[in-house]
Formats: C-alpha cells, structure tokens, sequence
C-alpha cells in the first residue's frame, strides 16, 4: 500500500467519526423506527423532524412593529413551532427511538479492532526489539441467549541488534457460552429488546396523547380569549349607550322634565359601566399574555386574535350530541392511547414476573472454545492441524438466595400493583367520560335558558324605552332593562363557548380528535366516530 493510498484511508476514517456524519447516521436511524412505531400506531409512516422550525413567528415578531392577528388554525401552527413542550414532548419521542437502537445493537454482531507498536530493551547492548501488534474481534448475543465471541490477533517482533525483517505469528480464538438454565430462552434473553420496542410504542401513544391535549388546550384558550373580545365589545357598547342616555338625561333636567334622582342614577350606571369597562380590558390583557406564553410567543409580542372566530361559534350554534353513555364509555376505552398502554404494561409486568421466576434457578451454562495458531514464520497463515478446543459447562449454584427471592416477591407485588393501576385508569377514564357527557348537557341546557333570556330581555329593553320616551315609567327602570339585556348576552355567549369546550373536552376522552399528520391542526367540526379503533 503506497503513502497515498494510507493517507487517504486514513481521511475517510477520520469522517467516519465527525460529529455531523455521527448525528446523521442516529436521525437515519431513529427515524427509521419512528416510521415503523407510527405505522403501527397510526396505520401510516409519517414525516416525524426533532428540531424546532428555524424561520418561526416568534423569531419574527422580535423585530416586528406591526399587530400580527392569528387565526385559529394558525394559533395552532404557531404553537407547534414555538411551544416549549410541544418540542419537549417531541425530543422525548426521538430519545425513545435512539435508546431502542442502543438495545439493537447489543443483538448485532459488534466489531473492535485496533493495533499498537512500540519499543523495548534491557541493558545497553543485550536486546533491543521493535514489536507490532493488531488485533480484530467480533462479539454477538442472540436472542437465544447464546454469546459469541471471535478474534484474531497478530504480533510482530523485530531484533533492532540483528536486524533483519518482522517475524509474525497469528492466532484464532473462538468462544461461546449457552445458558441451558437460569437467562435460557428466547423469552428471557430477548426481553430487554421486547421491552424497548414496546417502550417506543408507549412514548408514541404518550406524544399522540400530549398533541390531542395541547391542541384542545390551544383551541379552548382561543375560543376563552375571544370570548372576553365579545364581552368588552358588548361592555364598550353600552357604555356608550349609557353616556349617551346620561347626556340625554341632563338636557332634560335642564329643561326641569327630569328629577335630580334620575339624573344621578344615570351617572351612576355610567360610572359602574367604566369600571366594569376598566376590569374586563385588564382580563383581556392577562388572558392574552397566557395566550402567547402557551404559545411560545414573547409576551410583549403585538398579537390579536380574530373576532370572527366568535361569530363562526355563534353561526354553528348548538347541536346536542347524540351520544348514550354505555357508547361514549365503549368508544373511550378501546380508543384511548393512554389506556391502552396501561392495559400493555399488565403485560410487562407479567413477562419480568416469568423472568424472576428463571432467575431462581441453578446458572447452568455450556461453554465451548476453538484457538488456531500460526504457522511458524508464516503470519496470515493459520495451521489447522494444530486447533486447540475446549468444550464444557459452568455450574452457578447461586447459594445467597435472598436477593433472588427477594425480587421474586417484589415482581409478584408489582404485578398486583399494575393490575389495580389498570383498574383504576378504567375507573377514572368512566368517570371522566360521564363527567363529559354531563358538562354537555349542563352548557346545553345552559344555552337553552340564556337564548330565551336575551330574546326575554330584548323585548324588555325595547317595551321600557318606549314607556320612557312616553314618560311613564323612570331612567332607572330603562337602566336597569338594559343591564339585564347585557348580561344575559353575556351568559348566552359564555354558554356557547363553554358547550364548545365541553364538546370538544368529551372528543378529545373518546380520542376522537382527527389530528392532521403533523403539528396540532384538526377538523373543527369534531366527527363523532363510529366504531372502536383498536391497534
């Protein structure tokens, strides 16, 4: 091999371990597993990138002078690029799919290999040798239990007195140990691969999970904020109201056609109407500020939200669901992600229980061994007529029984314990879902009696102000009528937010959100699904 040709093998090693070809080869590698997890989870791969977006609003809105108004939909964007844990949540993920990798490589066949020179001698003019050294190996664990483990190594010795050429010798060592008692098994041997396969499941059910419940969370913020926009608009605009009648009211006390009662009950709606003004602006404020913070936004960000957002709420109305209990409790238990994993991990539980059950037994093991030498003088040459072998088995009486039976008992505690934890997840998981079903239709009968209430209401304010254009009753009886009617288009407006809510807090325990492969967007008009859908 010329100087080049070394040079350059060498280059290409060095690659080998940059960090950006070492990053790449672990995405390649995760990814590769997420794709096989979604599948199994979702029915179909899905594009799945860990890093954070790099031309993100947030970044944007640093240098930005401007109001940015954010539509639901795009709320929802937002908040899956800038969300700390929407990306928290997503890195947890990735981990789950590169530990699973590390478990895969233990069942790989693995390779070292290496080499070393050096030196040495005794005296000033007794010996002085130069020597060479490498070395290759090759180890693999099968899911059998079996452990494998070849070498090959080569030594090289020149007398640096004498001179003269490197003499070399090889030698080939083979070994391998079969446990036939205590670690025997496909079972027992493969259990930590098993386990991580099924840990990647789990932490895909788990983000799945997480991005049904932030995008709900999203939504319902969104749906709240907008929400307290209607309600200042409604307060700004009998406020107005209210000054204009005051205005009217102290012409007409000039004019001596009203008493100084009407005229100070007048400002003092007024002046109820500007604090409660005061008030429901600083509650948008906040609100708004938690708004960005779930977001990930800055919160000196110039953010809005769309008003229209309320009227389309108001436009779809309410629609009771039709939806028994027994069904939505049905639905939610053979749909629900988190559940599901509970009843798996009953499964895990039982399969370490098997585990320290083979543990209690005797460490029985054949063992077997081959070494071929070199030929004398000749390095690459093995000689085969000379193969030493070994062949035997290892007896492990494992006489300190204590830990053994010890954690024996415990996985047999665990097991119990994981079995009540199911029980309570179903349990709860009921709870919640009758706990849907009523909020559904408490906010629907809630809507119900505000929308007779406005209707009620409106009537009043138009029958009071006609009786006191024609003076027959006082400004306090139209005040008053006209307070009523704000608040009770207050409450209808909450009432339909709050059904909204509720509908979608009782989609989301069914798992009914139909999320779009990627970020948080979903279809708003929440279709009730039809059937359990198990994996």
């Amino acid at each position: 091999m010329t100087r080049r040709h070394i040079l350059l093998a060498t280059a290409l090693l060095a690659a080998c371990y940059s960090p950006q070809v070492n990053r790449n080869w672990a995405d390649r590698a995760a990814y590769g597993l997420l794709d096989g997890a979604f599948e199994r989870v979702a029915g179909a791969k899905r594009e799945f990138v860990v890093e954070r977006a790099v031309d993100t609003l947030r970044k944007r809105l640093f240098t930005s002078t401007e109001p940015v108004t954010l539509s639901l939909t795009e709320a929802l964007d937002v908040a899956a690029e800038n969300s700390r844990d929407f990306q928290r949540q997503k890195e947890t993920l990735y981990l789950s799919a590169l530990s699973l990798t590390s478990t895969l490589n233990d069942f790989r066949v693995k390779f070292g290999g290496g080499g070393g020179g050096g030196v040495n001698g005794t005296g000033r003019n007794d010996t002085s040798n130069a020597n060479l050294s490498d070395d290759l190996s090759a180890s693999a664990n099968t899911v059998a239990g079996t452990r494998v483990v070849a070498s090959f190594v080569q030594n090289f010795l020149r007398s640096l007195l004498n001179g003269g050429d490197f003499d070399g010798s090889s030698i080939l060592n083979l070994s391998f140990t079969q446990p036939l008692l205590r670690g025997a098994g496909r079972h027992i041997a493969r259990e930590p691969l098993t386990q991580a396969e099924r840990n990647v499941i789990y932490a895909l059910r788990d983000f799945e999970r997480f991005r049904a419940n932030f995008s709900v969370q999203v939504v319902g913020d969104y749906w709240n904020v907008v929400l307290q926009m209607a309600n200042l608009a409604s307060v700004e605009a009998t406020y107005e109201s209210l000054v204009r009648s005051r205005v009217q009211i102290e012409e007409l006390h000039k004019a001596g056609r009203k008493t100084v009662v009407d005229l100070g009950r007048a400002q003092q709606s007024e002046y109820q109407a500007a604090a409660t003004l005061v008030t429901r602006r600083n509650q948008l404020q906040t609100s708004l500020d938690r708004f960005k913070l779930t977001l990930g936004l800055p919160i000196t960000a110039l953010v809005q939200l769309d008003s229209a957002e309320m009227e389309r709420l108001v436009g779809v109305g309410v629609v009771k669901v039709e939806l028994s209990q027994e069904e939505a409790i049905e639905l939610a238990l053979g749909r629900r992600y988190d559940y599901r994993t509970t009843i798996d991990q009953v499964e895990d539980v039982g399969r370490r229980v098997l585990i320290a059950e083979n543990s209690l037994d005797l460490q029985l093991d054949l063992t077997g061994a081959i070494q071929v030498p070199g030929e004398p003088g000749k390095s690459l040459n093995l000689d085969w007529q000379h193969i030493n072998w070994s062949a035997g088995v290892e007896l492990d009486l494992l006489l300190d029984r204590i830990p053994l039976r010890n954690a024996y008992r415990s996985q047999l505690i665990t097991f119990d314990q994981t079995i009540r934890a199911r029980e309570q997840a179903e349990d709860q998981l009921t709870a919640n879902v009758r706990s849907s079903l009523r909020n559904i239709q408490a906010a629907y009968e809630s809507f119900r009696i505000q929308s007779l209430a406005v209707e009620l209401n409106k009537q009043r304010v138009e029958a009071t102000t006609d009786l006191y254009d024609a003076g027959r009753v006082q400004a306090f009886d139209k005040l008053d009528a006209q307070n009523t009617y704000l608040q009770t288009q207050l409450d209808r407006n909450a009432a339909i937010v709050a059904y909204a809510i509720a509908r979608l807090d009782l989609m989301n325990n069914l798992e009914a959100i139909n999320l779009n492969p990627q970020g948080l967007r979903f279809d708003l008009t929440l279709p009730q699904p039809a059937a359990t859908s198990a994996e």
